[in-house]
């Protein structure tokens, strides 16, 4: 007898997509999205705030410590391993006060609440979880942000274009 659950897994196993991300792996599927309750889901929202301020203040913390204000210590391991030249613009003006336009924490979830194991500004993933989205939308389910929302996001970063550049880390 098949049953709804399987009917959700095989509609979910028929939208992957062969290539990219997808191509020639095994995922280990839920007919289900992800629950959360609505409190975590605002805990989320007010996260993204928080850690931009979190992120500005350690860009501070940077600058005043290559200028002589604050430790040296901060900018000499920040700065570690990085090619000079990349150092040297860094620092100037025009780019100084440049934060990154995405700030995707790796959270953990705990028994009460969550922590944060590392905060990434490179945005991995989006593609992934916008076809998640996608896909349990359409089989009726309700998901944070619509079916849609990951991307909506997403092109607010550049809504007019523009050009974004990986790094070989990505």
């Amino acid at each position: 007898m098949i049953t709804i659950t399987e009917n959700k897994l095989d509609a979910i196993r028929s939208a992957l997509p062969s290539e990219g991300l997808f191509a020639d792996k095994d995922w280990l599927i839920s007919p289900d999205a992800f629950p959360i309750s609505n409190k975590f889901a605002d805990d989320l929202d007010r996260l993204g705030h928080r850690l931009f301020v979190f992120q500005r203040a350690c860009n501070q913390l940077y600058q005043l410590s290559f200028r002589g204000k604050q430790p040296g210590w901060i900018a000499k391991y920040l700065d570690a391993g990085k090619p000079p030249k990349l150092v040297e613009l860094s620092r100037q003006k025009i780019f100084r006060d440049d934060l990154p336009r995405v700030i995707r924490p790796d959270l953990i979830l705990t028994e009460n609440s969550y922590i944060i194991a590392e905060i990434d500004s490179v945005p991995g993933g989006i593609g992934l979880t916008a076809w998640l989205n996608g896909t349990y939308s359409a089989l009726g389910q309700d998901v944070i942000g619509g079916e849609t929302g990951m991307l909506d996001g997403f092109q607010t970063v550049l809504p007019n274009g523009g050009d974004i550049l990986v790094s070989e880390e990505s």
